[in-house]
């Protein structure tokens, strides 16, 4: 597993999305903050390292990977090149950091269409709170890719969110259309993460529910 942050001034959301992970020998915790090398930010990393991931996380080495924010497109290439290298889950926590450093990061990691990237974001207003009880949200970082979908689409994945579910058969009855036909287009909406299948079954997931 590869987990990404990016860093501000404050060291709590990276550490919180380090904590949350569960990263072990093998995996990779980058972060991701400017060149500028601003005092505050730099005390926020060497907590991260010293007190805490030496302490805790012995066996995990922290990867420091500093950008030009102010050359944006040049950072966005920076940072595409690193998330090439990446194998494996890839968690983008966007949580701290400038948002100029956060629109990089994401622009490089959309313009790369990564399938297994998950982005991370936690609310910026919760305070000094356990690790377990900070709001956040983790989403597929596809949520953000374009999917061309046509009326036969969208009616099936509204069908598919008012019965809760839907089977092949029941579905080439109620629209009418060659079995052969409708198995393709539901596999593709399976392909791009809009319905989950379960044995002969098909659920409108959540990345479906947000496009309907």
């Amino acid at each position: 597993m590869n987990l990404v942050v990016t860093l501000g001034f404050e060291e709590k959301y990276a550490l919180r999305a380090l904590m949350r992970s569960s990263l072990g020998r093998g995996d990779r915790f980058i972060i991701i903050l400017p060149d500028d090398k601003h005092p505050r930010r730099e005390k926020a990393y060497n907590f991260i390292v010293e007190e805490i991931v030496k302490r805790v996380f012995p066996e995990l080495e922290v990867e420091r990977v500093e950008v030009n924010v102010r050359d944006f497109y040049g950072a966005i290439h920076r940072i595409r090149e690193l998330l090439k290298g990446l194998k494996g889950k890839i968690v983008l926590n966007v949580s701290g950091g400038l948002k100029i450093l956060i629109l990089e990061v994401l622009a490089a990691a959309s313009s790369l269409g990564l399938e297994d990237a998950e982005v991370e974001i936690e609310d910026i207003d919760s305070e000094d709170i356990d690790v377990r009880e900070a709001p956040f949200v983790r989403a597929p970082l596809k949520v953000m890719y374009p999917v061309k979908l046509d009326d036969s689409d969208l009616e099936i994945l509204r069908r598919a969110r008012e019965k809760g579910a839907l089977t092949l058969k029941e579905a080439t009855e109620e629209f009418r259309v060659p079995k052969a036909t409708l198995w393709r287009r539901l596999n593709r909406l399976v392909e791009h993460g809009l319905l989950e299948k379960a044995d002969d079954t098909y659920h409108l997931s959540e990345l479906g529910r947000s496009r309907i």
